[in-house]
C-alpha cells in the first residue's frame, strides 16, 4: 500500500484487491454510512472466517465473531487495573444468559437459572430446552471434544428441569467443571432445531448449513457477509444485553503492515494481529493506544514419539539445545514475550519453572545429534500458518539455526484450519505451534495435550506415571496442595523427558483508537465487541 491511503483507496485495496473480491453494491452504503454514524465500529481483521460453525473455527478473529453471536450461560468477570484498564477477574463471574448457578458439593453437578423469555435472534425460545439441544449437537456433530473435557460426555448427563432451569450432571468433579461448561466455544448456544432442519443422510448434523448460516443466540447478527471482504453486523433485536453501538464492521486486511497503517490513519477504530515490530511505533502515534497483557499463550516445537530420529531422547536434546530461545522473543515478539520453561504454559495455576535446563548451545547440540545417529541431508517439513508473522518468522529462525547442523526444514505454508487438522490427525512430525488454554489451569492444559486420548495430543506422548498424576490432578480442587504437588511432578517428567521443547509466552498486545471504550482483556484473549462503543 502506498504512503497516501486515502478512505476510498483504502475500501478498493482492502475490499478489492487485498481480499481478493471486488465491493459489491450493496457493502458500499454501508461504508459510507460508518463515516457519519457515531457508533459503528470498525475492525482490521487478518482473514475471512472459514465457517460459522462455533465448533469449527479457529482463530482470535473467529472467537471475536463467535462471542457476538453466540451467546453463554456465563463470561468473566471483570476488575480495573490501576491504569484505568478493564481486565477479567478470575474470582468472579458475570451472568449472561443464566441468572444465576449452583454447584454441587461434590462438584459434579451444575444448576443454571436461566432468563424468563430469553430468545433467539428469529423470536424462537432460548430455554432449559434449546440449551440441552445446543450442548447435544456439539456432542454429535463434533463427538465429545471440549465438553468431554468438561466432564460432561454425553447429552444424556443434562436435565432439563423446566423453561428456566437445567442441571448438568458431570461424570466425574472437574476442576474447570463451571467454566468449561458455561463460557467455553461449546456452551456457544446454537439454534440447534434450526440446524437439524438441513441435516442429509451425508450430513446427519446440519454442519453444512451451520458453515454459512446461523441463527444467533448473542448479542449481534450478521447483516451482510461478502466472503474474502467484508462482514457487517447488526444488534440482535432480541439481546438481553444492549449494546451501545448501532453497527460493527469486520475488514478483511491481510497484510500486517496495511493493518497498522489502518488504524494509525484512522480509517479502523480496532485492528487485530499487528506485527510486533510495528507495536513500538504506534504506542507513539497520535490518537492510537496500544496495551499489552502477559498472557497463557504459549509456543513450543513439538515432535512425534511414532517414529525415529524424534523418539530418540539425543535428537530430542539437541533441538533443546539449537533452539534460538533469545532470539525469538527479541526477533519474531520483538520483546513482547518472556521465557517459557515447561510443558505447560506460563501465566496459569499450577506452572511449573524450575525444570528446563536448556539454553542455545549449538556445540552440546552437535554432541548429542552425533549419538542419534541421523542420517546426513536429514529433512523435514513442517507446516506454517499463512499471514501469520509469529509462526512464519519463528520457522525461519529455527530453519536457519538447524541448518548449521546439517538438517534441513522445508516449510509449508498453508490456512490455519488446515495446518490444525493436520496436528488433530497425528499427520505431523515436527512443528511449531501455539496453544492457548482458555481456563487458566495447568490441568486444564495437561487434560487436553498430555493424556493418552487427549483432543490435542499432537505427539501420541506417552508416559504412564505423569499421565495418572494428570488424571488425579484433573478431579481435584485448584489450588489444593495436594493437586500443586502432583502438578509439579508431571511437568518434572514430562520435560525431563522433553516432551516437547517450550519456546516462549506471548504478551497479548491489544491496538485500537483512542476513543474505543469499553474493551476487557480476557484470558482468551476474545475481544467482546458488543461491550465496546466510541466515546
Amino acid at each position: 500500500m502506498p504512503p497516501e491511503v486515502t478512505r476510498r483507496r483504502f475500501v478498493f485495496q482492502t475490499l478489492g484487491v487485498i481480499g481478493g473480491a471486488t465491493v459489491s453494491g450493496d457493502l458500499l452504503p454501508l461504508l459510507a454510512e460508518a463515516a457519519k454514524r457515531k457508533q459503528i465500529l470498525r475492525v482490521a481483521i487478518e482473514r475471512d472466517f472459514e465457517s460459522l460453525r462455533p465448533d469449527f473455527g479457529v482463530g482470535d478473529s473467529f472467537n471475536m465473531l463467535r462471542r457476538l453471536i453466540y451467546t453463554t450461560p456465563i463470561i468473566w468477570g471483570t476488575q480495573q487495573r490501576p491504569d484505568g484498564s478493564l481486565i477479567y477477574d478470575p474470582d468472579t463471574l458475570e451472568m449472561v444468559l443464566a441468572t444465576a448457578y449452583k454447584v454441587s458439593e461434590d462438584r459434579q453437578m451444575i444448576e443454571f437459572t436461566l432468563r424468563n423469555n430469553a430468545k433467539f435472534a428469529n423470536g424462537d425460545p432460548m430455554n432449559a430446552q434449546a440449551l440441552k439441544d445446543s450442548y447435544a449437537w456439539f456432542l454429535g456433530a463434533k463427538g465429545s471434544g471440549q465438553l468431554r473435557v468438561n466432564g460432561l460426555p454425553s447429552a444424556d448427563l443434562i436435565e432439563v428441569i423446566d423453561d428456566v432451569t437445567v442441571r448438568l450432571h458431570l461424570d466425574r468433579p472437574v476442576a474447570w467443571g463451571l467454566i468449561g461448561n458455561a463460557l467455553m466455544s461449546s456452551s456457544s448456544i446454537v439454534h440447534a432445531k434450526e440446524i437439524l432442519k438441513h441435516a442429509t443422510a451425508d450430513d446427519p448434523f446440519g454442519t453444512k448449513w451451520a458453515e454459512t448460516k446461523a441463527i444467533e443466540s448473542g448479542p449481534f447478527v450478521i447483516e451482510t457477509w461478502q466472503k474474502g471482504a467484508m462482514m457487517s453486523l447488526v444488534p440482535n433485536p432480541h439481546a438481553f444485553q444492549p449494546s451501545k453501538l448501532e453497527r460493527i464492521l469486520l475488514q478483511v486486511v491481510p497484510d500486517a503492515s496495511t493493518r497498522r497503517i489502518v488504524l494509525e490513519r484512522g480509517d479502523v477504530d480496532f485492528a487485530m494481529y499487528i506485527a510486533p515490530k510495528d507495536i513500538a511505533d504506534l504506542r507513539k502515534a497520535s490518537g492510537v493506544k496500544v496495551a499489552s497483557y502477559p498472557s497463557a499463550r504459549g509456543w513450543f516445537l513439538g515432535m512425534t514419539w511414532r517414529k525415529a530420529p524424534f523418539n530418540n531422547m539425543h535428537f530430542r536434546r539437541a533441538m533443546a539445545w539449537a533452539m534460538p530461545y533469545e532470539t525469538l522473543m527479541q526477533v519474531v515478539t520483538q520483546g513482547l514475550s518472556e521465557r517459557l520453561r515447561s510443558c505447560v504454559p506460563k501465566n496459569i495455576s499450577g506452572y511449573v519453572g524450575d525444570f528446563w535446563p536448556y539454553e542455545t548451545n549449538l556445540e552440546k547440540a552437535r554432541e548429542e545429534l552425533a549419538q542419534a545417529q541421523v542420517p546426513d541431508g536429514f529433512s523435514v517439513t513442517l507446516p506454517v500458518y499463512a499471514n501469520d508473522p509469529f509462526d512464519e518468522e519463528a520457522n525461519v529462525l529455527i530453519k536457519e539455526t538447524l541448518a548449521q547442523l546439517g538438517i534441513t526444514l522445508t516449510l509449508q505454508k498453508m490456512l490455519m484450519g488446515q495446518k490444525r487438522s493436520l496436528l488433530n490427525q497425528k499427520q505431523v512430525d515436527m512443528a511449531v505451534y501455539d496453544w492457548r488454554p482458555w481456563v487458566p489451569d495447568a490441568g486444564y492444559f495437561i487434560y487436553f495435550n498430555w493424556l493418552p486420548d487427549s483432543f490435542t495430543n499432537y505427539w501420541s506422548y506417552v508416559n504412564p506415571e505423569a499421565q495418572t498424576l494428570g488424571n488425579e490432578a484433573i478431579t481435584m480442587a485448584v489450588g489444593s496442595p495436594e493437586r500443586e504437588a502432583k502438578l509439579r511432578r508431571f511437568q518434572e517428567i514430562v520435560n525431563g523427558e522433553i516432551g516437547l521443547v517450550p519456546l516462549f509466552n506471548q504478551f497479548d498486545t491489544i491496538t485500537m483508537r483512542e476513543n474505543v471504550q469499553g474493551y476487557v482483556y480476557y484470558p482468551d484473549m476474545t475481544p467482546d465487541l458488543a461491550r465496546m462503543h466510541l466515546g
